[in-house]
């Protein structure tokens, strides 16, 4: 049963990363996210369409198998537990991971800060469903 579980919260978490990432890259920063269309594979093409989903979701899959193994070390319980897990997340990948990939590619400031939101989004979100999906399931058998 927990196997089930953390298979729907990756799931959960990847659908969350899609529609977010939807509509903060292809709506509001949009004007940003055209500008270094260099940097992306085309959006009609395949990698975008099926790629990026099936990817969403595999990292989706990671982030609950990791919620799993550091269960126990993540102050609090339930959805303030998620959560936790979720700013910690963002704080290590997304927060630090959009200044480097600042650096290191040619993009416009403003898709830093679509990626900041897009990971506090997700991750907040995510890291709440997760735990939810989990319920008390990862907690000791008592005997």
């Amino acid at each position: 049963m927990k196997v089930l579980r953390g298979i729907l919260g990756g799931i959960a978490f990847g659908i969350i990363g899609e529609i977010f990432g939807f509509l903060i890259y292809g709506m509001i920063f949009m004007k940003w996210t055209d500008e270094a269309h260099q940097v992306w594979r085309p959006m009609e093409s395949l990698h975008m369409r099926i790629g990026m989903p099936l990817a969403d979701i595999f990292s989706g899959l990671m982030v609950a198998l990791a919620y799993a193994i550091l269960y126990k070390g993540i102050p609090n319980a339930g959805l303030k537990k998620g959560l936790i897990f979720g700013l910690v997340l963002w704080l290590v990948t997304r927060f630090a991971g959009e200044i480097f990939f600042y650096v290191m590619s040619p993009i416009p400031f403003m898709l830093v800060v679509a990626g900041w939101i897009h990971g506090l989004i997700q991750m907040s979100l995510g890291g709440i469903a997760i735990a939810v999906i989990y319920g008390k399931s990862l907690e000791p058998e008592e005997s």
